[in-house]
């Protein structure tokens, strides 16, 4: 990514992100494996079943129609900032930290799981940086306004408003 003529994918790091994961899924599931019942959670499974339906769910929806958006503006080398993209900066990962990956570990009944959240949070934080110095020059002071009133992860309920 260091010329600008190269054009980011529409995932963006979002390969880099998983992969880095995988280490983290790999350690905390050996440990789960070696230490299953202390980490199941305290709730019936059935109940983690259904719980884990809605946020895979719609972790899944998310992922999907965030794609589709981005999608539009990436065929048109235009920077995404309507629709969900007005709430949340990144809202293909942030499907990863609500919904797709608490829906997976709400199956797998093991609390520990859920600390990937955290290292998945942390490893985005270290590869977003390249996205965004993409983005960036891209699109220069819109994007660093855009950059300004949108959260990454965590959305804002106010509806971002282009500078005019």
């Amino acid at each position: 990514m260091s010329e600008l003529n190269n054009k980011i994918s529409i995932f963006g790091v979002g390969p880099k992100i998983f992969i880095s994961i995988c280490p983290f899924l790999i350690i905390f599931g050996y440990i789960e494996y070696v230490f299953h019942p202390v980490f199941i959670f305290p709730l019936n499974y059935y109940w983690m079943v259904i719980i884990g339906s809605i946020l895979l769910t719609s972790g899944i929806f998310m992922f999907v129609y965030s794609e589709r958006v981005m999608s539009s503006a990436y065929n048109s080398s235009s920077l995404a900032t309507s629709k969900i993209y007005a709430y949340i900066r990144h809202p293909m990962y942030a499907s990863w930290v609500y919904g797709i990956l608490p829906g997976i570990f709400c199956f797998l009944n093991s609390w520990i799981f859920l600390l990937n959240l955290i290292a998945f949070y942390l490893i985005f934080k270290i590869f977003i940086k390249e996205e965004e110095k993409y983005l960036l020059k891209e699109f220069g002071k819109d994007y660093e306004h855009y950059r300004k009133n949108v959260n990454a992860i965590f959305p804002k309920l106010s509806k971002y408003k282009p500078k005019e």
